[in-house]
């Protein structure tokens, strides 16, 4: 599978070497996404982490759910405040300084001694990873040829976070015999290590070339697509530059927008999170024991990134919207079946379990990244992805806090709550015929804001 934008036979633009255009145009989508992979690893890797840190400091179920929210709640605050700027200063300069707060907070958090030290560097992580989202969000949509820009924009990041949750597992696997008690400080701090190489390569990374065009540059547009090898779309109709109101995200029609894809994104969120940060304690819940609730958890993750790839071989050639209520609705289904009948046998339970994952990571998981940022205009995309994600992380974080006090009065039917909410994803989608993007072009898709 490409994964690149589309390629020309255009020569590079004057006064750029053959070598950095070659970098351009291989690397650009990789490293902007890999922002990704250091999100799937820092904010999962809290559920491997919470293992350990329980018998660690003796956590009440409360203290656990807030040590697992509290970097949503930065990241909250990271996507909104940052969202913004990147659509105000552009998008490169806030995709390359997020990276340097991760770096300091990751190190800060390995070598902490009380709970308030370790909830507050997970705080400023999680601000370093909303900073980061909107704008590389932004910038992959921006980039992505129409016929690729679900695979681009959405399947690419996807693979890059289910690959860091992996990593996350994998990690916490080898070392849980190595560091004993001490695991998690080293799982915190090696995050460390490929942010901080991300840091350096995004040096050599343009700028979005549409944000470029909504600020009136267009030569400087011009030339970072013929850089990045991708045909310059045409200018949308009406004025070529023209004053950012924030108002215009809340108007008729645009409103709409925002709130189902906000109330989307959030739901998927919410009922994604049995095979994403709160899988592991869901596991462990059923009676397996920790080292076998992270086995569950990394086939989980497997899954996921298995069906992240086979969706991206269908999410340009197919209506979207059709595979997004499908796929919510199998969701539903399977996590009844963890709830009901994972009890009654470890089959079933990783049957099911591992059914949920694949679906989640097929359909909504993949299109709520897709149509968050594909339905806003550039000059309010960074902002608009923010909002979404901001109320999707609050909703995760609300997640976590709930799910271990819940585990403990429900067992594993406290799934079934969490699976219903992807019925109620499946109406959103039914009622917003805006959502069939597929082969759209972005300023065909944000045109008509209704």
């Amino acid at each position: 599978m490409t994964t690149t934008p589309s390629r020309t036979s255009t020569p590079p633009p004057a006064g750029i070497s053959p070598g950095r255009a070659r970098f351009a145009k291989r690397w650009t989508p990789r490293l902007v996404a890999f922002g990704e992979f250091i999100d799937g690893y820092d904010l999962l890797v809290m559920g491997s982490a919470l293992l350990f840190l329980k018998p660690a400091f003796g956590l009440t179920a409360s203290q656990v759910g807030w040590l697992g929210a509290i970097a949503f709640i930065g990241a909250a605050v990271g996507l909104v405040v940052f969202g913004d700027l990147s659509d105000r200063f552009g998008r490169k300069v806030i995709f390359v300084i997020n990276l340097v707060f991760f770096v300091v907070a990751s190190l800060a958090a390995a070598f902490v001694t009380e709970v308030w030290q370790l909830m507050l560097a997970r705080f400023f992580i999680g601000v370093a990873v909303g900073m980061d989202i909107p704008t590389s969000h932004a910038f992959l949509t921006e980039i992505a040829p129409k016929a690729r820009r679900g695979r681009i924009a959405g399947s690419l990041p996807n693979m890059m976070w289910l690959s860091g949750a992996i990593t996350s597992v994998l990690i916490a696997l080898a070392l849980r015999d190595v560091a004993g008690e001490n695991t998690w400080r080293w799982l915190f701090g090696l995050a460390a290590i490929p942010a901080f190489g991300v840091l350096i390569a995004r040096q050599f990374l343009p700028e979005s070339p549409r944000w470029l065009r909504a600020q009136g540059r267009h030569e400087e547009a011009r030339q970072v697509f013929a850089l990045l090898g991708v045909e310059e779309p045409p200018a949308p109709a009406g004025p070529v530059e023209k004053k950012r109101e924030l108002r215009e995200l809340f108007g008729k029609g645009a409103g709409w927008r925002l709130a189902a894809v906000t109330g989307f994104f959030a739901l998927q969120a919410f009922g994604g999170a049995v095979a994403t940060v709160a899988g592991p304690l869901v596991m462990e819940a059923s009676g397996i024991g920790a080292k076998n609730s992270l086995w569950f958890s990394l086939a989980g993750f497997v899954a996921g990134l298995v069906a992240v790839v086979a969706g991206a071989q269908v999410i340009d050639r197919v209506n979207r919207r059709t595979l997004g209520i499908w796929a919510c609705l199998g969701v539903f289904v399977a996590g009844l079946g963890i709830a009901f009948l994972g009890p009654k046998a470890s089959g079933l339970l990783l049957t099911f379990y591992v059914l949920y994952s694949l679906l989640t990571w097929f359909g909504p998981g993949v299109l709520s990244w897709v149509w968050s940022s594909e339905a806003f205009p550039t000059p309010l995309r960074g902002i608009g992805t923010g909002i979404a994600q901001a109320a999707t992380r609050l909703m995760i974080a609300l997640n976590v806090v709930l799910v271990p006090n819940l585990l403990e009065k429900f067992g594993l039917r406290t799934v079934a709550i969490y699976a219903c909410a992807y019925v109620l994803a499946a109406i959103i989608i039914a009622v917003s015929p805006f959502l069939a993007t597929t082969g759209k072009e972005l300023e065909e898709v944000t045109m008509h804001q209704a």
